[in-house]
């Protein structure tokens, strides 16, 4: 199975696919910074340096990540799936279940190397734009973020695990890609509208504690950031995700 797993991760990693995901990166960073320059330049925010403010900044955007779930599992996916017929020398013994938890785990893989290229790209790009600053990052400020990027990791694997289950279980890869936005886009911040001041219907505002994406948003700060609620709720998703995924699997 270890042979599998790393022999799927290769695979995704040597995808086109993989260069169109770390050029959307490359995207995303310039434009933060362009904003974050901008920022600065209108409003004279000079709390810190450029690359300690865009760092802080980053830290409010873990949800990005988040929603790109499905592009990860994708990439790792494969064109052969979620046919559980096809086998080949090493998946020839493997059962169906080794095969969905090998595929979550090389897409784990993925996304670990697809982020820490995100955090060296972020870096490279920031210093560049905050090169005439006279300010520096310190490494409390870098260890700071890798620790709240680890807060987060259980909300990711509860992404890739929802993306990995409607991959299997829906018929055509557009159904997934519609009903994984659906589930950690649309639906959450519908209930989010609803349990809002303005409205502030009972039951959306008890469901709000139980949802993924207010998780990201707390991340910024230390006093609202809940580091077991992200736990658990990462873990209680990706098993359920993961139980359904099988499930629709098995019945292939």
């Amino acid at each position: 199975m270890l042979h599998y797993i790393a022999r799927e991760a290769y695979r995704a990693v040597r995808k086109k696919y993989s260069l169109f995901y770390i050029l959307g990166i490359f995207v995303i960073c310039l434009l933060a910074n362009i904003a974050m320059a901008c920022f600065r330049n209108i409003y004279g925010m000079n709390d810190g340096s450029f690359t300690y403010n865009l760092i802080i900044f980053a830290e409010g955007a873990f949800i990005v990540p988040y929603y790109s779930c499905i592009f990860l599992s994708d990439m790792v996916f494969g064109p052969e799936y979620p046919n559980p017929h096809i086998k080949d020398s090493v998946t020839h013994k493997m059962k169906r279940w080794q095969l969905y938890i090998g595929k979550l785990c090389a897409t784990l893989l993925v996304g670990i190397a697809m982020f820490v290229v995100s955090f060296i790209i972020m870096l490279l790009t920031t210093m560049l734009f905050g090169i005439a600053d006279s300010g520096s990052v310190g490494m409390d400020t870098i260890g700071d973020f890798l620790q709240k990027a680890l807060v987060a990791f259980p909300l990711w694997l509860a992404g890739i695990s929802i993306g990995q289950m409607y991959l299997f279980a829906a018929k055509r890869k557009r159904d997934a890609f519609i009903y994984f936005f659906l589930t950690v886009l649309v639906i959450p911040r519908l209930i989010s509208l609803l349990a809002s001041e303005k409205i502030h219907l009972f039951p959306f505002t008890k469901i709000m504690d139980i949802l993924i994406t207010p998780q990201f948003q707390a991340l910024q700060f230390y006093f609202t950031m809940n580091p077991l609620k992200c736990a658990i709720l990462g873990i209680v998703y990706s098993v359920i995700a993961c139980a359904i995924g099988l499930r629709a699997f098995y019945r292939r």
